[in-house]
């Protein structure tokens, strides 16, 4: 067994050898030793999520494995996939959310967004989102040819950097994007995010309704 493996098995050196149904463990996997057996007759992987007692989630593999051909046994991978949960889960609360979302990281990079935001740069210039994409940077998308105009696309810019170095606790901005056959208003929210990964959500909600034609 590998030093990690203590973490989920209460493993001693002392226990090489003993069935693993005598060694405790912190999974909720109660299939675990039927999946042992099926893996050594059937020699298929076994591939399963499973929770840990603390809410640690784990991609379990159960791999055979041969020695000679008198011999065979079965591997057990326990993978930590709890970010990877988590992102999903944030990916589908989003996604449902009607405005435009983008989650940036702390130098600017678009580390994620939801449909609508997807949706709205396909419609409006950036099929392949390579200008607001995820790893594109949201900074850049206030620049033109590297200088920030003296517009509100320069407000944009000032305010988002701003929360994103902790200097603000907010920002908020009411600006038209007007397109060849609308005329369109937009509010723009930044909050920041306090996480190591994170810095900022920014969001993009239509108000065009609240606005009067000749407005």
């Amino acid at each position: 067994y590998s030093p990690d493996a203590v973490g989920i098995f209460k493993l001693r050196e002392t226990d090489v050898g003993r069935p693993i149904d005598e060694i405790a463990n912190t999974l909720h996997y109660p299939a675990l030793l039927d999946d042992l057996r099926s893996t050594l007759r059937t020699e298929r992987l076994v591939q399963k999520e499973i929770a840990n007692a603390d809410g640690t989630m784990y991609l379990a593999r159960l791999l055979p494995y041969r020695i000679s051909n008198q011999r065979h046994g079965a591997v057990a991978t326990f993978v930590d996939i709890t970010a990877f949960r988590d992102r999903q889960r944030l990916q589908a609360i989003i996604d449902a959310l009607p405005e435009h979302i983008a989650v940036l990281a702390h130098d600017g990079r678009i580390a994620m967004v939801n449909q609508a935001w997807r949706n709205f740069a396909r419609a409006n210039g950036d099929p392949e989102l390579v200008h607001s994409g995820i790893g594109s940077n949201y900074l850049d998308a206030c620049r033109v040819d590297g200088v920030v105009p003296d517009d509100d696309a320069q407000i944009a810019y000032r305010g988002v950097k701003a929360v994103l170095e902790g200097s603000r606790v907010g920002f908020t901005l009411q600006y038209p994007c007007h397109s060849p056959t609308e005329q369109r208003w937009f509010v723009m929210n930044v909050a920041p995010i306090h996480s190591e990964e994170f810095a900022g959500v920014v969001s993009h909600i239509n108000v065009s309704t609240w606005y009067a034609p000749g407005d």
